[in-house]
């Protein structure tokens, strides 16, 4: 088949051609949209969290997309440990501005730019010289004490409240945010919980996305969290919803899978949505037309599953030092795709106490090969990792 018109796409964030399985989301999403438009209200925030490759990215992508498009603020950053989220949030939100002055009347945006100006002077003092869109002067005395649990709770009440008058909604959204530091964690509960305590909620929706310990770390850093956000897990696709991945690209350009060569796909990927767009990648290339066999299933997964292999697989195993790879190693043996019992792992690697594994645990939870989805466990924070580490010699 005629690579150009391959429609398949792996890779980090890439929105497939088939968004399956995320219908009920994306339909919560759209009341969400509905409420901020006909009563000027919003939602609880809400938090994506999953293992890497499942697809949240792409959903806050589509979530910004869909309220751009109605005209509403929006901002998205990530998380990172070397930017503060304050710098990255306004960073993001100098370029939301500009767009608001090209699409509302300026005189009622000057209080929220005045805002939003004294804001990003006391946090990145780099976006609050640079030009909003307008003229205006800076507001003194509202989101600029510098505490940023303060001064972000009064940035997110003015843009609700201009929100609100302009008839739109305001949506921010953060990927990685278990990379948040619990004091920038502490920021963003605080500022969320004070939307929610007005009788009729400002319109504006807060999203966070992070790996499957985000509720954990979101509680630790403020108790109520537990009862603050939406919880929505992203997890892998159902066999409906992956076959419905996999086929429908095809299918949109007359390329039809036969029911051997589908099922096989299928085992390969086994519902893992970064996968799946490798596998159907691959296939479509390997395929003589003018239907996918289960022979083009073979050729192409065998080279999905190199590329996986080396491109998301071994660049994390070759950055765990030994020590650290034999932990993995112990975990893939105990727990598979499933956590497993710190306990267990001390036993597997021939050490006494679990303090004989902590460095290597905190290591590698730096860098984002496992995670601690509750205390006393670990997992790998990317499914199929397990596979990859016992095929390693």
């Amino acid at each position: 088949m005629d690579p150009v018109l391959n429609p398949y796409r792996p890779g980090a964030g890439r929105r497939p051609p088939v968004l399956a399985g995320r219908g009920p989301l994306l339909d919560s999403f759209t009341v969400v949209q509905r409420r901020a438009a006909e009563y000027g209200e919003g939602d609880r925030g809400w938090v994506l969290n999953g293992l890497r490759g499942v697809g949240k990215t792409v959903l806050l992508n589509e979530m910004q997309s869909q309220a751009s498009a109605r005209g509403w603020i929006t901002a998205k950053v990530e998380a990172t440990a070397g930017t503060p989220l304050s710098t990255a949030l306004s960073h993001a939100l100098v370029s939301s501005m500009r767009t608001a002055t090209g699409r509302h009347p300026v005189p009622k945006l000057k209080r929220l730019l005045g805002v939003f100006k004294a804001f990003s002077l006391k946090f990145n003092p780099v976006t609050g010289g640079l030009a909003l869109g307008a003229d205006v002067d800076l507001v003194s005395g509202v989101a600029d004490s510098g505490r940023f649990a303060d001064d972000l709770s009064a940035l997110f009440e003015t843009l609700g409240e201009t929100s609100r008058e302009l008839g739109i909604g305001t949506l921010i959204l953060v990927d990685e945010l278990q990379e948040a530091t619990k004091d920038e964690l502490t920021a963003v509960n605080t500022a969320v919980h004070h939307l929610g305590q007005d009788p009729e909620p400002l319109p504006v929706t807060f999203v966070g996305a992070g790996l499957p310990s985000l509720p954990a770390q979101l509680a630790d850093a403020t108790s109520y969290a537990e009862r603050l956000y939406d919880y929505r897990p992203v997890g892998l696709l159902s066999e409906e919803a992956a076959e419905a991945a996999l086929v429908g690209p095809s299918l949109q350009l007359d390329v039809p899978w036969n029911d051997g060569a589908v099922a096989r796909a299928m085992d390969i990927a086994r519902g893992y949505p970064y996968f799946l767009q490798a596998v159907g990648k691959h296939v479509w290339d390997a395929a003589r037309g003018p239907s996918i066999e289960i022979d083009d299933v073979e050729i192409g997964g065998e080279l999905a599953r190199r590329e996986v292999d080396e491109g998301l697989y071994r660049s994390r195993w070759e950055r765990a030092t030994p020590a650290q790879k034999e932990l993995l190693r112990a975990l893939g043996d105990i727990g598979g795709e499933e956590p497993a019992v710190i306990g267990e792992l001390v036993s597997a690697t021939g050490k006494r106490r679990v303090s004989d594994l902590s460095v290597a645990r905190n290591e590698l939870i730096k860098k984002g090969l496992v995670y601690a989805p509750e205390r006393g466990l670990l997992a790998f924070t990317v499914p199929g990792m397990s596979d990859f580490i016992a095929r390693q010699p």
